[in-house]
């Protein structure tokens, strides 16, 4: 598959002018004579790609909101939790987010902070923030302190999840806490394609990812997490600071060859086909339980019905059915946003947050909030949903974040978000699993005993029974940096098992 260069005819400008800088071995402490707005452009570019394209794919399926097709082959070795070190979509994605996206921030970041130009210093802040979170949410120890040295160090230190966690937190606080006053917003407005350089957006994302950091670890590190989520929320009542209020979204993309969509680009242009995504019967089977109209919103209808794969049933032979004909597809299309974070996503991290300080009138407003965000966005009809079969609870911790998080759960199913919900789903046992895992067969027809979007271990899974948890190490870095030797003598299917810090 062709490397996916996107958005537009801006970004063959960019790619083909930084050729000689986009190497992890460049040593961000003597930049290369490039723009910082042009560095800007490449580093959101190439996370999008990576988040879009390689990490929200295989999310897709690990949350069962997609399945692989049976009359096709390219995604099985996802739902059979099969992954490795060497396998190509790990190794690439791994190297592309040091060596394309963070590397150049990198670069971006100490140009910008040695001009004192806080603006642009928050926006890749931002940016190294929320690469860093999903490298340590996927990879669990990862270089950090070390990354960017280049020669200077070869054999980078392996920094402890914590260590980075704690890190990149305490760089979005001092971000924010830089004077804006001389940020000049129309040179970053064209090369900022994710807030057309509006620092009141950046400001808005940075806090409602230091929301997100602060939830993640909220089990391993409850006292700093409450301590920072109480204040949080008393200086955004006070007005002193706002969070996402619109969803963060890159769309600028086009309808042609390596310029739309990266998911829609790698699966259907560069494959030349439509057939590998279905819908999962765990994701349609709640939705339908729920007369929830997003349904339609996510799911082609087929033969007016939107029926789903059981997860793993790839191998049923086309004798027996064939997929496409009867099963739904996702709506992937060429302009579709790639979503940094929607605002529906935000306002429960807001509804989280609050019911973990015991305020469950709020938790239940920004619950509410973010569903009719979701539904809004999709362009669905949610009727009386929210007072209905989603109503927040009124009591009961367990069931009030259980309705949290099976909504992050639905609204990260648009575009092939998966990874953000399967990281929750690691982290708060949402959505949960099956207990009839035995009962259900291969093919599309579950069994009466099955509960509407519980999680089934795939029937080809590889993981012994367990629901993976994480990537194994890449191939990159266990081979070419001494210090990840500890890693290098664990297999592949021990590592995906693991849990990352905050899950210990």
């Amino acid at each position: 598959m062709k490397r996916i260069t996107i958005i537009l005819s801006l970004f063959l400008l960019i790619f083909s002018s930084c050729d000689e800088f986009l190497d992890i071995n460049e040593n961000p402490n003597y930049p290369t004579d490039v723009s910082d707005e042009l560095l800007l452009t490449s580093s959101l570019a190439a996370i999008t790609n990576i988040y879009a394209a390689d990490w929200g794919l295989i999310g897709s399926f690990w949350s069962q909101h997609w399945a692989q097709n049976n009359t096709s082959s390219q995604y099985k070795i996802y739902e059979s939790y099969a992954l490795s070190s060497n396998t190509n979509v790990i190794e690439r994605s791994y190297r592309a987010m040091y060596v394309d996206g963070l590397s150049d921030n990198e670069i971006f970041l100490k140009k910008v902070e040695a001009n004192e130009n806080w603006g642009p210093y928050l926006m890749g802040s931002v940016i190294k923030a929320y690469g860093f979170q999903y490298l340590v949410d996927m990879y669990g120890n990862v270089p950090y302190t070390e990354a960017f040295l280049g020669a200077e160090k070869l054999n980078p230190i392996i920094d402890k999840g914590e260590t980075v966690y704690a890190d990149i937190y305490d760089l979005l606080v001092v971000a924010l806490d830089k004077d804006f006053s001389g940020y000049v917003s129309e040179l970053y407005a064209l090369n900022d394609i994710l807030f057309n350089g509006k620092i009141d957006d950046w400001k808005a994302m940075a806090h409602s990812l230091r929301l997100r950091i602060l939830l993640r670890q909220f089990d391993a590190n409850s006292s700093f997490a409450t301590t920072e989520i109480t204040q949080l929320l008393a200086n955004l009542e006070s007005g002193t600071i706002l969070l996402l209020d619109k969803d963060a979204a890159i769309t600028n993309f086009a309808d042609a060859d390596s310029k739309s969509n990266p998911l829609y680009e790698s699966d259907q242009r560069q494959l030349n086909t439509t057939n590998n995504i279905r819908a999962c019967a765990t994701f349609t089977s709640f939705l339908e339980a729920n007369n929830d109209s997003r349904l339609q919103s996510l799911f082609k209808e087929v033969n007016d019905n939107y029926l789903g794969l059981i997860t793993g049933s790839y191998n049923v032979p086309s004798t027996e059915f064939e997929a496409p004909d009867i099963i739904s597809a996702p709506f992937i299309t060429p302009v579709m946003p790639v979503f940094w974070m929607t605002y529906a996503e935000s306002e429960l991290l807001l509804a989280e947050a609050y019911l973990r300080i015991g305020n469950v009138d709020m938790a239940k407003m920004h619950y509410e909030n973010g569903v009719t965000a979701s539904f809004s966005r999709m362009g669905a009809d949610m009727g009386d949903l929210l007072t209905g079969v989603y109503a927040f609870p009124a009591t009961g911790f367990n069931d009030q974040l259980k309705a949290i998080i099976m909504q992050k759960w639905v609204d990260a199913a648009e575009g092939g978000r998966g990874i953000e919900s399967h990281i929750e789903r690691v982290r708060t046992g949402y959505p949960e699993e099956t207990t009839v895992n035995n009962e259900i067969e291969e093919g599309y027809i579950l069994p009466e005993s099955y509960i509407p979007g519980t999680l089934i271990y795939s029937k080809k899974g590889t993981s012994g029974g367990v629901l993976p948890r994480r990537f194994p190490y890449a191939d990159s870095e266990l081979n070419f940096n001494s210090n990840a030797a500890e890693y290098k003598a664990m297999t592949p299917a021990d590592v995906i098992l693991q849990k990352v810090w905050w899950n210990q």
